[in-house]
């Protein structure tokens, strides 16, 4: 529920930024935060997925001082990291006196990084702490309903630059609110914490290389078309990824619900438990995300220009492409989150390197020949090339098929077994 009204949240902010400022300006908007979001990994160094997993054991062993030990030193270290990449950032547009709308940007990208990268290292700190719920509601629903009440509040008109104010405002509230609410109630920080560094930074390493493909994958074609076609195209784009965000939700929803049953059908053993849950998590979101995606195809040349403006018009075929894209990634099953739950979680690093860099690299070649269509167009690379690595793999080690084709056969032999029973 909190998922759900978040996406709709995260939406509605997106159709009020994106009417108040237009195609170009909505694409320097979100060039900024595609590169706030990239430099937000180093300056996170996987430290609030480590939270999560170091507070949970920490708390299992009962010492509340040591929990905040942790808390303590991931805070200060992210605080440091983020602020030396703030200034370097902010040096570096003083020094090449950029004269383009995004380098105009670069003073608030600066500002909003620190605020970015502590709200995310509050959130794995809370979801340690089993405050999934709290977690979800703070990063999912309340930031966006932050934002909003920050854009409503301020002064218009309102430029790129005065929208990204606002999101300082509303995710420096966030990282704040969720770092009391992590601290309250916990005693002083426990000795020893320099010690442990050498080996956090050993299991943060591969965390943030995961982290970073995520995120360069979700900013690279934003990054590209507003570069290689112009950044009115990355505007485009920009509200057709907001747009298929209504389309993606199942497979959100999903991966929240099944990721538990997954890890424990695995842990007892049970193969042809783990395989009908894989097929039924299939089934379901290929049919949601085609029906979603068919609604889309029907409404969306009309809804598109009626939500964001005229100007967002053209959107409508990049959005068919982004639903093409969330389709196939239903289609080829919940690779991700099987293999994260099964063992398998270092070949879903080397698979998101892969499809992603080789995505970047379509993107390239694609977006100076087909403008902004070709870098939507891109990533079906990632997705194709990430699902044909995941179920080969799947099949090797699980010797399960989790895509839409694995998913008939498990229950064209399940149905097998029930007449064969049946007739008994």
């Amino acid at each position: 529920m909190v998922w759900a009204s978040g996406t709709l949240a995260t939406f509605a902010v997106g159709v009020v930024l994106a009417r108040w400022l237009g195609p170009a300006g909505y694409g320097v908007y979100g060039s900024a935060i595609a590169i706030v979001t990239l430099l937000a990994v180093p300056a996170q160094l996987g430290l609030p997925l480590l939270a999560t997993r170091e507070v949970s054991a920490t708390r299992g062993r009962g010492s509340p001082a040591e929990v905040a030990t942790i808390g303590w030193w991931f805070t200060a270290i992210v605080t440091l990291a983020s602020a030396v990449l703030a200034a370097a950032l902010w040096l570096l547009g003083e020094l090449l006196q950029f004269g383009s709308a995004i380098g105009t940007a670069i003073p608030a990208v600066a500002a909003l990084l620190p605020a970015l990268a502590l709200s995310g290292l509050a959130a794995g700190l809370l979801r340690g702490q089993e405050r999934v719920v709290t977690s979800q509601f703070l990063d999912v629903l309340l930031r966006p309903l932050a934002l909003l009440a920050a854009l409503l509040a301020w002064s218009h008109p309102l430029g790129s630059t005065q929208a990204l104010g606002a999101q300082f405002v509303a995710t420096m509230f966030i990282a704040v609110l969720g770092l009391t609410l992590f601290f309250r109630g916990l005693p002083m920080m426990a000795a020893g914490g320099m010690k442990r560094i050498r080996g956090w930074t050993a299991a943060a390493l591969p965390m943030t290389l995961l982290e970073a493909m995520r995120a360069l994958e979700g900013g690279y074609a934003v990054l590209i078309a507003g570069h290689a076609a112009s950044i009115a195209d990355a505007g485009l784009l920009r509200v057709a990824i907001a747009s298929s965000v209504l389309v993606s939700l199942p497979i959100s929803l999903q991966s929240i619900v099944t990721g538990p049953f997954l890890a424990r059908a695995h842990a007892d053993g049970e193969a042809e438990r783990l395989a009908r849950i894989v097929a039924a998590s299939t089934v379901f979101m290929s049919a949601t995300v085609a029906a979603a995606l068919l609604v889309l195809a029907l409404v969306g040349q009309w809804a598109i220009p009626f939500a964001f403006g005229e100007g967002f018009a053209p959107a409508y075929t990049l959005l068919l492409i982004l639903g093409a894209n969330q389709l196939l990634s239903a289609l080829t099953g919940p690779t991700v989150m099987l293999l994260s739950m099964t063992g398998s979680e270092g070949m879903v690093a080397r698979a998101y390197i892969i499809s992603v860099l080789s995505a970047v690299a379509a993107a390239l070649l694609l977006t100076p020949v087909f403008g902004v269509v070709g870098a939507a167009a891109s990533m079906l690379v990632a997705t194709v090339s990430r699902g044909i690595m995941l179920n080969r793999h799947a099949r090797q080690v699980l010797d399960i098929e989790p895509s839409l084709w694995g998913a008939i056969k498990v229950f064209a032999g399940l149905h097998a077994t029930t007449s064969q029973n049946w007739r008994r």
